[in-house]
């Protein structure tokens, strides 16, 4: 199979030439991070070594090495309402609302933001799982393209000095992107980015024997690999998926276009006032319907009803958590050459130390240094 050149998340074509050809870089540089395996920095800047942390041999970029003609596909998917929240609370109610009231607490991938009526009903929600590394790029080239997707998805109302710093920057968390009632244009939930994605793909991919014993359940593969954050539904889920894979003796990578996307709400058993399948109201607005990266869910007008007056289990909908509980995100990854991938396993759990002396760049850098490399930046103002 020839190599892959890789497109905009959800085949999004906001990008110029030169912007694609920017992503396309950026993308194959992070497999190419992730496969060697550096632990990188802290959070306060300190530099990190790891024993059996890399190299991440079943990880395979596949813009530098080619698939083999067995390359399938698998997706993975989990659900998109924050487990982290339900473990901390005590009822249904609880919960819903405390997703709710932050996008802080959406990290499951899944963000989302919600539109009321004047009776306070619940009128639209809608969601998103745009990473927010494409959003700095297209900041970066195009501004004018960014103000009026803003415009088109969120609000009509939006202007320049909404979203850009008085310097000319972008503020990804702007007043229109920042909590869940103004809209919800991209992620900004800390660990809801790309680069985590493409990163827990490959540290997932290493086979792990303990005491003789190859582990291959979710938990203790993410305890052993400290890859994600243990109590999401997101990240042990992917790593088991990749994980899995490695142990077919094959080479794990990522399916252009690498990003998170929407899999599937399941309206299965709600009832609507007039018996209208609840699922004719979930629309895809980016990317495509294979790969969709935001999704709307409404009630037209032409109904006389709202999102509010909609029951899941017995219950009308007041929150956008009710909603989420029943949406699958999905990644997909690449298994290719099974059988043939004769790598030994790692046989011990990461150990890490703290390196004297160092010092932080910002997660970034490197991206919008290749920008500004490339010409043709522009700031808005």
């Amino acid at each position: 199979m020839s190599l892959v050149r890789f497109d905009p998340p959800g085949l999004l074509d906001d990008l110029n030439q030169q912007g694609k050809e920017i992503w396309h870089n950026y993308i194959s540089g992070k497999f190419d991070e992730a496969r060697e395996g550096d632990p990188g920095k802290t959070s306060d800047g300190q530099e990190i070594e790891c024993d059996f942390y890399g190299p991440r041999e079943h990880y395979i970029n596949p813009a530098k090495e080619e698939l083999a003609d067995d390359a399938v596909e698998i997706d993975i998917e989990w659900t998109g309402f924050p487990r982290n929240v339900t473990i901390d609370s005590i009822s249904n109610r609880q919960r819903w609302r405390t997703a709710d009231s932050s996008r802080d607490k959406q990290d499951e991938y899944c963000e989302w933001s919600i539109s009321r009526t004047a009776d306070g009903k619940i009128k639209q929600v809608a969601f998103t799982c745009e990473t927010p590394e494409y959003w700095e790029l297209l900041s970066k080239l195009d501004p004018d393209k960014l103000l009026k997707i803003y415009q088109e998805h969120v609000n009509p109302v939006i202007r320049t000095e909404d979203i850009f710093h008085l310097n000319g920057d972008y503020n990804p968390k702007n007043r229109w992107n920042s909590s869940t009632e103004n809209g919800a244009m991209h992620l900004i939930q800390v660990n809801n980015t790309l680069g985590a994605e493409i990163e827990l793909a490959g540290g997932a991919s290493i086979r792990r024997v303990i005491d003789g014993r190859e582990l291959t359940a979710e938990r203790e593969l993410i305890e052993c690999g400290r890859y994600g954050g243990i109590e999401r539904h997101s990240d042990p889920h992917i790593g088991a998926g990749a994980n899995s894979v490695a142990r077919q003796l094959a080479y794990v990578s990522l399916a252009n276009p690498v990003g998170i996307y929407f899999a599937s709400l399941n309206t299965q058993g709600w009832v609507t006032p007039d018996g209208t399948d609840a699922s004719e109201f979930w629309t895809y607005t980016r990317g495509t319907q294979d790969k969709p990266v935001r999704a709307i869910f409404s009630v037209p007008d032409e109904f006389g009803y709202s999102v509010g007056d909609i029951k899941i289990g017995g219950k009308n909908i007041n929150f956008g958590g009710q909603i989420s509980d029943h949406i699958k995100m999905k990644l997909t990854a690449v298994g290719s050459n099974f059988g043939n991938v004769n790598i030994a396993p790692m046989t011990g759990c990461i150990a890490c130390r703290i390196k004297p002396e160092t010092v932080i760049s910002p997660s970034l850098e490197s991206f919008t240094s290749q920008i500004q490399s490339m010409g043709g930046i522009r700031k808005h103002r």
